[in-house]
């Protein structure tokens, strides 16, 4: 096994879906090969909790996250058989900038693929403001690179008017 550099980190977004643990699973392995950090990022959304008591709910998602995410991709890692030397952060806002805000300067960012209408923008915009490659693992374990899309030039929006 490679001695880890640390200069080198992968990040890779956590929620607790099938997708994610296939995405910890990949990024871990990624990590390992290239003999580098993992960092794991859990975003707990603001708009996500009750209106009831937004603060409130807001904190006990924190703290549940605080207490669960840690050991949960500890076992995905763990349970898979690799060895990576793996960070866990856990922030709150909206997950593209916060994940964004986390990559930092990581050589790749991945994240499991969104099963949910509100993010299934999610890997195009981050693909757009990381400057790392972004990486959307299926459930399956399958493996899209994400492109930036191409805006067009101004030549081109004016013929598409037309």
């Amino acid at each position: 096994m490679k001695e880890p550099r640390h200069h080198e980190t992968i990040v890779v977004g956590v929620d607790s879906s099938a997708a994610s643990a296939a995405a910890v699973r990949w990024a871990a392995t990624e990590a390992s090969r290239r003999g580098a950090r993992l960092h794991a990022v859990r975003v707990v959304e603001h708009g996500r909790a009750a209106a009831t008591s937004p603060e409130s709910d807001l904190r006990l998602e924190l703290d549940l996250a605080r207490r669960t995410v840690p050991g949960r991709v500890g076992d995905w890692v763990f349970d898979a058989g690799i060895e990576v030397d793996i960070a866990v952060s856990i922030v709150t806002g909206d997950v593209a900038d916060q994940l964004a805000h986390e990559t930092g300067d990581a050589s790749l960012v991945v994240i499991g693929a969104p099963d949910a209408l509100q993010h299934s923008g999610l890997p195009a915009k981050l693909a757009c403001t990381c400057l790392c490659p972004v990486a959307v693992v299926g459930s399956l374990g399958d493996v899209t690179f994400v492109d930036a899309p191409v805006q067009p030039t101004a030549k081109e929006a004016r013929h598409a008017r037309a």
